[in-house]
């Protein structure tokens, strides 16, 4: 049923009744100011003396010997009826001529609606609409300002504002007294939260977190508190074994190791300022300055001014020992060097093998095999068979009385004795 259909019918005959009602009470309100005005001009007087005058001049011409009084009172009475009738007739058409012409001139349909409104407003007030009765387009919406302390409950469908826009299909969020729930993601370009934040499901951060916030700054506090507490011997243990094996296995690739900022190893360089180590193996060094003790493979000992090999206690410059054996050089004497065994031991030099050149311990040199310029020198007991190099001599080595001192080669086998022992 539409009650828009119904209401209109309802609504119109108000404002028809209206209309009449104020129709009715114009003319009442007209008529009594007519008159009124016909009151304050005395009109009975006025009909008065018209009906003396018109009686008067009918009186004149009447024949009055013929007529008896009760006729003539008749008459008289007749022609004043007649009179009376007819002046209230033509004073009744002018009259409403009058009004007729003023109420052309007078705007009474402004007053009307005036007063309709007027009618109108005090039964609004009044009247009780049932639910549901004024349709949408019958009210005037211009101007129309509804507060939010006029709206209660209801759902408002695709609601929008300047700093909201509704446009989910369901229930996206709750509030309540005790929280607000959100019923699906949640973005934001920034997001600042006071107070506790409770994590149910998991923590994805896809950015960066800031190193210098108090929050990380702490947490990286108590983390490492928490590692130191639970680093006991056992844990450790089972750690570098994973870590060692780890190394056996694959090996360690450090292509660059810092301290404070320095390079320790970088690529195939060692960092300049480490100044102490206890290495162990080094490849090929082409540039290699110390200052203090150098022991290399328990074999070369270096220190200030003194060399040893196979010993760390070297009595000269430099200081060979091969088992009981010491070989050293140094300097003698003013302008004057050392090479020898500082020991009561024999020295021996020579060279492809052979003992070209021994040296006593008593001072004394056995040379087997002396050239002296190009004149070989050897020693022999009987005079030599062999041949010789001309001019070769041989030392006899079984002197006695009478005999040579020794030979000397004139080429190929030839020799001959120079010297005598006498």
């Amino acid at each position: 049923m539409d009650i828009n259909s119904q209401l209109q019918p309802i609504v119109a005959g108000i404002i028809d009744n209206l209309k009449g009602s104020i129709e009715e009470e114009l003319r009442e309100q007209i008529s009594a100011e007519i008159v009124a005005k016909i009151a304050n001009t005395e009109f009975d007087t006025v009909v008065q003396t018209v009906v003396e005058e018109k009686i008067r001049t009918r009186v004149e011409n009447f024949n009055f010997a013929k007529t008896s009084d009760e006729e003539l009172t008749k008459i008289l009475a007749q022609l004043t009826s007649q009179l009376r009738q007819s002046l209230f007739d033509s004073a009744s058409q002018q009259i409403n001529s009058y009004i007729t012409q003023n109420l052309a001139t007078f705007d009474l349909a402004s007053v009307v609606n005036s007063l309709v409104q007027t009618k109108l407003e005090g039964m609004l007030q009044t009247q009780q609409f049932p639910e549901q009765s004024i349709h949408h387009n019958s009210i005037n919406f211009t101007g129309i300002k509804l507060t939010g302390d006029a709206i209660t409950g209801g759902i408002i469908t695709k609601f929008g504002s300047t700093g909201i826009e509704d446009l989910a299909s369901s229930v996206q969020m709750t509030l309540m007294d005790q929280g607000t729930a959100f019923e699906g993601p949640l973005f934001a370009p920034a997001i600042t939260i006071k107070g506790d934040v409770t994590l149910d499901g998991r923590l994805v951060i896809n950015g960066e977190l800031a190193a210098d916030s108090k929050g990380f700054l702490k947490l990286v506090q108590q983390t490492s508190v928490a590692v130191r507490t639970l680093l006991n011997t056992e844990l450790f243990s089972g750690f570098s074994d994973i870590v060692f094996e780890k190394i056996q296995t694959d090996g360690i690739d450090l292509d660059k190791i810092t301290q404070g900022g320095k390079d320790i190893v970088k690529g195939n360089q060692l960092g300049y300022h480490i100044v102490d180590s206890n290495l162990r193996r080094l490849g090929i060094v082409n540039d290699l300055q110390t200052s203090g003790e150098n022991l290399l493979c328990d074999t070369l000992y270096v220190s200030k001014g003194r060399v040893g090999v196979n010993t760390i206690d070297p009595t000269a410059a430099l200081s060979v020992w091969d088992q009981e054996i010491e070989v050293t050089i140094n300097k003698h004497s003013q302008d004057t060097g050392y090479v020898g065994t500082p020991r009561a031991q024999r020295l021996v030099l020579g060279a492809n093998g052979k003992q070209n050149i021994v040296l006593e311990a008593d001072g004394s040199v056995e040379v087997d095999n002396l050239r002296i310029g190009n004149v070989p020198m050897t020693s022999g007991a009987t005079v030599p068979n062999y041949v010789g190099i001309a001019g070769t001599i041989v030392w006899n080595e079984t002197p006695s009385p009478g005999s040579a001192i020794g030979w000397v080669c004139l080429g190929s086998t030839r020799w001959s004795s120079f010297g005598k022992v006498d």
